[in-house]
């Protein structure tokens, strides 16, 4: 799977691929087992490129694609 995400689409994808799910902590911040991890803003994009689902209003879980997902590897140096 080739999708570009930003540093904290990617923090995100790392949580929700294992199984975690995200909700609305107060506002627009999202939390991911009790951490900060992002916006709905962020979620709503991540909901878009079909790597997560909306369960309810104010909760996300990872699709079979988010699931799939994995950060790209570092060139070692």
């Amino acid at each position: 799977m080739a999708k570009k995400l930003s540093p904290t689409q990617a923090v995100v994808m790392n949580w929700l691929n294992k199984g975690w799910k995200a909700y609305v902590a107060g506002g627009t911040r999202v939390e991911v087992n009790g951490n900060p991890v992002c916006t709905t803003a962020t979620m709503a994009t991540l909901e878009k490129l079909g790597l997560v689902e909306k369960l309810g209003v104010a909760a996300w879980e990872a699709t079979e694609a988010g699931k799939q997902w994995s950060a790209p590897r570092q060139p070692e140096s």
